[in-house]
């Protein structure tokens, strides 16, 4: 814009020049200005001036105030046109890109599977990318480390929508304990991985692929690869780094999506419309409560409702909190039937103990000012006998429902409970046969998915019939 101001500038100071020279005898020359005298031009020259100065102002004031209104793109009304325009890591140059590339696109049902997992979480996502000013492409990485499953367990115990191992998830915030773990929770875990990232961004000075190959592997990991580097005077780039190949084809994975997601059709896919409003309502609670009663009486399927608040553990919220449950919108956008449901639950309150050398039964019951019988019925208990290091619950206020007590007992570490050291072979269905229990309970009791892979001296819980 400026380059053509000053070509209009120019031609109307060369036309100004030519008419100044008389070529006819009717034009008036007009005689040099004295010294200190203004002259003020001719009509016509005021009005070519007057031009050129709204051009030039006119640039001027286009730099201050930026783009007009007609040149500011829409902001797109789904989550990936949302993404799309908010993807800032630079070109990768890898085999490893390519390959993902390939299997992605020509898998057809894994795009499809993919981003309806995401499809509840993925809009909280994007909001709070979006407050910090981070890249869009770390939207991606949960489908890389989870596939956008909350419940997801990995072989190092790394667990949610973002895969915290248990101490980097206790050092950003994450509490774990009998009845809530943090990993799992899509608020807290997202808000703990966001931190994460934007401190080993910090630490890797402003790279982003060094960056997400520390989230991988560790900043211990990437730090020693770089200094190991710098001694023999190469160069410390994520390319340039020995590591292992888990973590060469990690940022592989992230990008190919992104490239996919910014030219379906260069690979030949069509992706899912996912529209950017919230797909959950965040609602209070006033205490701990039921989750079996209160989605019965929300009619909110009870699946949907753990998978959304996979952090509880238990068949009741934390008595700890966090108090709130995220509750699927309907289709008017609203959780009033939830809300009302809230409102009329019965308060269900519970203290987790873990049982100490030397503890009695009545011991406890006194130090929580409630029954012994009450302790009993809480934990499906048929005698006063307990074992040091298992848990109770204990019924600290109100009375239990009918399908607490019951859920109590299920679930309970006090009842007759043994446990099971992985072994070479073993898997959640020979374990179940073993022990003559159902593989849902199985999974039920130490909170695994269908699809968990054992690991080696892993302890599986099981509860006898």
């Amino acid at each position: 814009m400026k380059f053509k101001a000053l070509i209009i500038v120019f031609s109307l100071l060369t036309l100004s020049a030519c008419i100044s020279k008389p070529s006819r005898p009717d034009v008036t020359v007009l005689p040099e200005p004295e010294s200190g005298v203004i002259v003020d031009p001719p009509a016509a020259q005021k009005n070519t001036d007057a031009a050129v100065n709204e051009v030039i102002l006119a640039d001027i004031e286009s730099d201050i105030q930026g783009p007009t209104e007609t040149q500011i793109a829409p902001t797109p009304t789904d989550l990936l046109g949302r993404m799309r325009r908010g993807f800032e890591l630079p070109n990768l140059e890898s085999k490893y890109i390519a390959q993902q590339e390939h299997w992605n696109s020509t898998h057809s049902t894994y795009l499809k599977d993919l981003f309806s997992r995401a499809t509840p979480f993925l809009y909280h996502i994007i909001e709070e990318l979006d407050k910090r000013q981070l890249p869009m492409e770390l939207a991606l990485l949960p489908a890389v480390e989870s596939a956008y499953k909350p419940e997801a367990v990995s072989r190092s115990r790394a667990g949610g929508l973002w895969q915290f191992i248990p101490s980097t998830g206790r050092y950003y915030g994450l509490r774990q304990d009998w009845w809530y773990d943090g990993r799992y929770d899509a608020l807290a875990s997202t808000k703990a991985a966001l931190d994460y990232l934007s401190s080993l961004n910090k630490m890797f000075d402003g790279d982003w692929f060094l960056t997400l190959a520390a989230y991988n592997a560790g900043p211990g990991t990437v730090s020693r690869a770089i200094k190991a580097n710098k001694a023999r005077g190469k160069p410390t780039g994520y390319k340039d780094l020995k590591l292992r190949l888990e973590t060469r084809r990690y940022i592989p994975k992230l990008i190919a999506l992104k490239n996919i997601i910014n030219d379906p059709a260069k690979y030949k896919v069509s992706l899912p419309y996912i529209a950017s409003r919230p797909y959950f309502k965040i609602v209070e609670l006033n205490g701990q409560i039921d989750l079996k009663k209160f989605a019965d009486d929300a009619g909110i399927d009870q699946a949907d409702l753990r998978h959304l608040n996979a952090g509880f553990k238990r068949w009741a919220t934390s008595p700890d909190g966090p108090h709130r449950l995220l509750i699927p919108l309907n289709a008017e956008g609203n959780v009033d039937h939830a809300e009302v449901a809230i409102r009329s639950a019965p308060s269900v309150n519970f203290k987790s103990h873990l049982i100490a050398q030397g503890d009695s039964l009545g011991g406890i019951a006194r130090k929580y000012g409630v029954s012994v019988s009450a302790i009993q019925k809480s934990n499906g208990l048929t005698s006063t006998r307990i074992r040091a290091g298992r848990n109770l619950l204990i019924p600290v206020r109100g009375q239990l429902t009918d399908s607490s007590r019951v859920a109590a007992a299920a679930y309970s570490d006090a009842s007759t409970a043994s446990t099971h050291r992985v072994r070479r072979g073993d898997t959640l269905w020979s374990i179940s046969r073993r022990y003559n229990v159902q593989l849902k309970n199985l999974l039920t009791w130490n909170n695994l998915s269908a699809n968990h892979v054992l690991s080696l001296n892993q302890i599986i819980k099981v509860i006898a019939n």
